[in-house]
């Protein structure tokens, strides 16, 4: 730029910079190659001030809404996005183009890409597998659900809700004719809403009766627990409608007899304290044709970790550091006290106050020294993203025996058997890099290290 004398400034240009695109140049377009500026009525304090004003004003409530808005709609382009990669890396497997496995196995080519994208990740096999599983089902079966969802015009929500409710629907032609129903409603339903309204859809197109679906889903019956907070767990148990529902209707009977006799509890209360007993006092039955018979006789073993000082009532501060099950939370002192006594059903363990190293254990089975150590140092299967209990898990030599692995504790890990499998068949590797601290290397090259859980410590 070159500054003129006055209060007037040009600017100099070759014209042909700007239109070399091999066209004929007109030069009797440009007067001149000077294309005047006028700078005079430009207020620079005026335009900074404004430029301050608009980007520290507070946004409206309006303005704020507009944004949630428009975060939304990017969030469901996001998981829109993430939903395509993972239904194509499951293709990928399908077509047999994944990289860094040798053995031909479309299993063990799938395990080992939900390890490798749940250490990614931070989440476990079994989550990462449910959201490649969520995927394939999307991408393939619910294509249009999928574009909506990319489009922003659509939640997540609603997607959980049309994938559930149209999946009982087999035919292809006729889930198809189900998403453009229910996705039309979907614009304008909440999640709960639009449940009704697919169910319904689902109803009318499919062509496997409530009877057969009932049947498959008798067949997923469970109990599971889960791990709350304050030393709580949630016991869950799945089962056919019927039998709930008399359970529950037993249960409370039970509970009024009891709060009729003059039980302070409350009627949830009674009915929690009820059922426990009549799982861990009642006998299965002795029938041999009942499916539980051979229940009969078979009693848990729980491990309890309890820090010498708290056992010894010498506890730091106000309150005592909470005893652990192993592999699992805190629970009360009270409780873990009493089965530190005389009981022969629990395990009980004493850890060192610095170092929560095992000092002591004992048993009410026999077991070796050397598997009992392992098993309570490592608590939990030791694949970096697995939780498994180390009562469910297998003491693994970490170098195989075959190959020149010792038989000690610089070389045991507990693996669950998934994770066992794994190991064995697929390109992860790990090694002890010391006792009990393991590093394993993916098949795409992620190194991650996994040690033992501690007890957090605040100084």
């Amino acid at each position: 730029m070159e500054q003129a004398s006055g209060a007037e400034a040009v600017i100099s240009i070759d014209p042909s910079e700007y239109f070399d695109d091999g066209l004929p140049f007109d030069s009797e377009m440009f007067d001149d190659d000077e294309i005047p500026v006028d700078p005079s009525g430009f207020d620079e304090d005026a335009w900074m001030a404004w430029l301050v004003a608009e980007y520290s004003r507070v946004p409206s409530p309006a303005e704020r809404v507009e944004r949630v808005i428009s975060i939304r709609a990017g969030m469901a382009r996001l998981a829109a996005m993430e939903a395509r990669e993972l239904a194509a890396l499951a293709d990928d497997i399908d077509a047999g183009t994944t990289s860094g496995n040798t053995t031909g196995t479309t299993d063990l080519e799938y395990r080992s890409l939900v390890a490798e994208l749940a250490v990614a990740v931070r989440v476990s096999d079994r989550t990462m597998a449910a959201r490649l599983d969520e995927a394939m089902k999307l991408a393939r079966k619910f294509p249009a659900t999928l574009d909506a969802l990319e489009a922003g015009a659509i939640d997540r929500g609603h997607v959980c809700t049309i994938v559930e409710s149209g999946s009982m629907i087999d035919d292809a032609s006729a889930r198809a004719r189900f998403e453009k129903e229910v996705l039309q409603k979907a614009m304008d339903l909440t999640p709960g809403r639009l449940r009704r309204v697919a169910r319904l859809a689902a109803e009318r197109l499919t062509r496997v009766s409530f009877e057969e679906r009932h049947a498959v889903a008798r067949e997923q019956r469970q109990v599971a627990v889960f791990e709350l907070d304050d030393g709580m767990s949630q016991l869950i148990h799945t089962l056919p409608t019927a039998l709930a529902m008399a359970m529950w209707d037993r249960l409370t009977q039970q509970a009024k007899a009891v709060k009729h006799a003059g039980d302070p509890r409350t009627f949830d209360q009674l009915r929690s304290d009820l059922a426990t007993e009549l799982v861990l006092t009642g006998q299965p039955s002795g029938d041999p044709d009942a499916p539980h018979a051979a229940g009969v006789g078979i009693s848990a073993e729980i491990a309890v970790v309890i820090p010498m000082l708290t056992l010894l009532g010498e506890g730091k501060g106000d309150g005592d550091e909470p005893a652990t099950i192993v592999g699992k939370g805190p629970i009360d002192l009270t409780t873990a006290r009493k089965l530190a006594g005389s009981t022969t059903v629990w395990t009980r363990i004493l850890t060192d106050p610095v170092t929560d190293q095992v000092l002591a254990t004992d048993d009410y089975r026999p077991s070796k020294k050397l598997r009992r150590y392992v098993r309570f140092r490592d608590g939990r299967c030791r694949f970096p993203t697995c939780n498994r209990s180390a009562w469910r898990c297998d003491v693994d030599h970490t170098d195989e025996w075959h190959d020149g692995g010792t038989t000690s504790h610089d070389n045991l890990a507990l693996l669950c058997r998934y994770h066992h499998v794994l190991k064995g068949n697929t390109p992860w590797k790990v090694v002890h890099t010391s006792p009990g601290v393991l590093e394993w290397t993916s098949p795409f090259g992620r190194v991650i290290t996994d040690v033992p859980d501690r007890p957090v410590r605040f100084s």
